[in-house]
């Protein structure tokens, strides 16, 4: 299989990350979870319920947020490769 087709099947998942324990995004993470049970645990009834669609409408966001920036990464990656193939060879390895 070549590269597409293979992110094509869900072999390859640039989403896949190891989450290093000590860096700022698990302290932010762990907090958000955190507060986030205390939150669960003190709220009741329609408090709840805006609490948690607030929680998912941040979820849905963010991950628009990050289907539009893989979007754009590939973009921007085409537009780099294309920009290589702009100017013969010959002409970038002349001597000056």
């Amino acid at each position: 299989m070549n590269f597409i087709e293979e992110l094509y099947f869900g072999n390859i998942n640039p989403n896949e990350k190891n989450i290093d324990k000590k860096s700022q995004y698990a302290k932010s993470l762990k907090e958000f979870c955190e507060n986030e049970d205390m939150l669960n645990d003190m709220l009741s009834g329609e408090c709840l319920r805006l609490f948690n669609h607030l929680v998912n409408a941040h979820d849905e966001m963010t991950a628009c947020i990050g289907l539009e920036n893989f979007k754009l990464g590939f973009i921007l990656g085409v537009r780099i490769m294309t920009d290589c193939f702009k100017d013969d060879i010959k002409t970038i390895l002349k001597d000056i």
